[in-house]
């Protein structure tokens, strides 16, 4: 027990980051301010420690964050968390000096501003996974269901689909800002639809319940078999969007959540559509 507990600070902060994933459903938003803090504080207290010795609480976490992303090189998940476990290492250091508690507070302030406007402003700013079309027309063979179970045919001259699934957190967060903009772009010729995939073995009772406790104003649909839907519309990854000018799809990709950026996002391209296709409001 006594060298588990000597061990105990090589494994806190690795534990940490893992565990706001499993808690949070792997927000960033949470898990980085969680894990820099906690940096911060194993820095601290890991007082008599020798420099050497101090790196191994620190560097499993990195490593592990950093070998997928040379792997794929693909940083745009990682790039803060690399940077910033260093910086908060340092500061904890730094506090061992004096004045730990405002340090303290500043790391948390930072972490937690970081985590929910500086993880998706850089998410954002590295991601450029929206695909534009001009000719690509929507596959004719997928059905999407009402409540009802009535069959919808996308007919309006525009179409907005919002897909997500019940396992999809952030698709959740996203909702009200979906429909903020659905009641922005109210026309006869616009329609918005919030599309629903089904997670293995759930019934479709099931899915409408969730909708219903919603109660958002714009229309919930309920899409077939997610391999189905996914192979068909080449996408993995929720939530989901799709815009379609008269049945043909013109945008495809994921826009990142959080208000300002998401309605942004969503509202410069419709701005776009609508004025090339000079509807009025």
């Amino acid at each position: 027990m006594k060298s588990l507990l000597q061990k105990s600070p090589y494994i806190i902060v690795p534990l940490s980051y893992i565990l706001a994933g499993v808690i949070f459903y792997g927000d960033h938003s949470f898990m980085l301010p969680i894990t820099l803090t906690t940096c911060f504080l194993v820095a601290y207290f890991l007082k008599e420690r020798p420099k050497r010795q101090l790196l191994w609480a620190f560097m499993p976490l990195w490593l592990l964050i950093l070998a997928p992303s040379i792997i794929s090189m693909d940083f745009k998940r990682s790039i803060l968390y690399l940077v910033c476990i260093p910086l908060a290492v340092v500061v904890g250091r730094w506090a061992q000096k004096a004045h730990f508690i405002p340090k303290l507070i500043f790391t948390i302030g930072f972490a937690l501003f970081l985590g929910k406007y500086g993880y998706p402003s850089m998410l954002l700013a590295l991601t450029d996974d929206s695909t534009f079309y001009e000719t690509k027309p929507f596959p004719s063979d997928l059905v999407f269901l009402d409540k009802h179970k009535d069959t919808i045919k996308f007919n309006q001259k525009i179409t907005v689909l919002d897909f997500w699934n019940t396992a999809c957190k952030p698709c959740f967060e996203k909702f009200p800002y979906y429909e903020k903009i659905s009641e922005k772009y109210q026309h006869p010729e616009i329609a918005f639809y919030s599309v629903n995939i089904p997670l293995k073995n759930q019934t479709f009772e099931a899915r409408t319940h969730v909708a219903e406790k919603l109660n958002y104003s714009y229309t919930t649909l309920y899409g077939e078999s997610m391999k189905k839907v996914q192979e068909a519309l080449d996408f993995n990854a929720y939530p989901h969007l799709i815009i379609l000018k008269d049945s043909t799809i013109i945008y495809s990709g994921n826009f990142v959540t959080g208000e300002s950026i998401y309605i942004d996002n969503l509202d410069r391209q419709l701005q776009k559509i609508v004025h090339k296709q000079d509807l009025q409001f």
